[in-house]
């Protein structure tokens, strides 16, 4: 993993990179279950946002994990100060503009306006992915492109959980996203050719599977059903995601990277 080489400050509070680990840590363990890996799992709550509906301050926010909302299922924790604030400052790590993962092999980053131009117009982004609502819905929605990633496995057990990815880690995935686009892609966003036996073909992302129906999402954007006895071939194909590593300059990239980096969801 990328080590951030970088002591991260705050409008109220100085963070080390030991207590931001350590409050990535609790969250694994603690908070998940309801608000996912990436912090936006409960409609309405963005929590590595930096923006809070509940508090303006780190000690407002501080205040919620220790004592809960009531009348909410956000419940109380019995963590002790240092432990609660480290995960105010693990969560405060992914904010849009204050981080910048400068590691010596992290991705540089470039400028977000810049990277946003890039990203709707040369690099043709929308055609396939959303931000926000605008865009396509065929590929992966990427209004939380800067967030950290759901595990490939859910950590379950009494062991210390994996230690989670720093803003560096997540740069550097967004990189190989571009650079590399089949080196990793989600189960939920393969690409699959359907023939049916009368020769017609169907190409688009699975969206469920059983013993009697494919259903695919084309490339229009339709819900496609299929009946499985009528299949001749099924199969998954390569991924229509291009890569960038000869299509935009290294300026280019690392403003994209930028502007993937700055988005945090809702």
């Amino acid at each position: 993993m990328i080590t951030v080489l970088l002591a991260l400050v705050l409008a109220q509070h100085a963070y080390t990179l030991e207590e931001m680990a350590e409050g990535g840590r609790l969250f694994q363990s603690n908070c998940t279950g309801c608000h996912g890996t990436a912090g936006d799992q409960v409609p309405g709550v963005a929590l590595m946002s930096g923006k809070f509906r509940r508090a303006t301050n780190d000690d407002e926010i501080a205040a919620i994990i220790r004592k809960g909302v009531p009348g909410t299922a956000m419940q109380a924790f019995n963590f002790t100060d240092p432990q609660t604030g480290a995960i105010v400052a693990y969560l405060k790590s992914f904010a849009g503009g204050s981080t910048n993962p400068a590691a010596p092999d992290a991705p540089a980053l470039g400028d977000v306006a810049r990277g946003k131009q890039i990203f709707e117009g040369k690099g043709n982004c929308l055609s396939c992915h959303s931000v926000g609502g605008n865009g396509s819905r065929l590929g992966p929605d990427l209004s939380s492109a800067g967030l950290p990633r759901p595990p490939a496995a859910r950590f379950v057990g009494f062991a210390e959980p994996p230690p989670p990815p720093t803003p560096a880690t997540i740069v550097a995935q967004l990189q190989r996203d571009l650079l590399e686009p089949e080196a990793e892609i989600s189960p939920a966003n393969r690409m699959f050719r359907a023939v049916l036996k009368d020769g017609s073909v169907t190409t688009g992302r699975l969206l469920n599977l059983d013993q009697f129906t494919v259903q695919l999402f084309d490339s229009k954007e339709r819900l496609i059903t299929l009946q499985r006895p009528e299949l001749r071939e099924f199969n998954a194909i390569k991924s229509s995601m291009p890569s960038y590593r000869d299509k935009l300059t290294s300026q280019e990239l690392s403003d994209l990277l930028a502007y993937l980096f700055s988005l945090k969801g809702r």
